[in-house]
């Protein structure tokens, strides 16, 4: 006995499967930021930078987007070496928290280019700024 495949049903169920890949790509893809939108994108609240370049793309902080209670964006120095010059950037990956443009934490990089702080100290960071704002 052959058993059909009502069209229908392949059609709902492919349907919801191009949903689902297009709703988590989006949440997948990393927002970069440069000099021309740099000042307005820290401006407000909480936000974490992280200071970025392809050559060294192995070494990013890969938990950036997994932050909590901020905005998140990457900034390549290559194209933007005026902004790594004036928040003095000597290294990468290098991450900075900003509370309203202000800069509030900075984790550096070891000498082998890798971030020593991982999720949860950023995140520790993050929260301990947000908390702030209500003592």
């Amino acid at each position: 006995m052959k058993r059909q495949i009502d069209i229908s049903t392949f059609m709902y169920v492919f349907i919801i499967v191009i949903i689902y890949f297009l709703g988590t790509a989006g949440l997948a893809a990393q927002d970069f930021i440069d000099k021309d939108n740099f000042k307005n994108k820290i401006a407000k609240d909480i936000v974490t930078v992280e200071f970025w370049a392809e050559w060294n793309q192995m070494n990013q902080f890969n938990e950036l987007n997994k932050l909590k209670g901020c905005n998140v964006y990457r900034i390549d120095i290559m194209s933007s070496m005026d902004i790594q010059n004036d928040y003095n950037v000597t290294a990468i990956p290098t991450v900075i928290v900003f509370d309203n443009g202000i800069e509030k934490e900075r984790f550096n990089p070891n000498v082998m280019f890798k971030l020593d702080a991982d999720k949860k100290i950023v995140q520790n960071s993050i929260d301990t700024i947000r908390l702030n704002k209500f003592q």
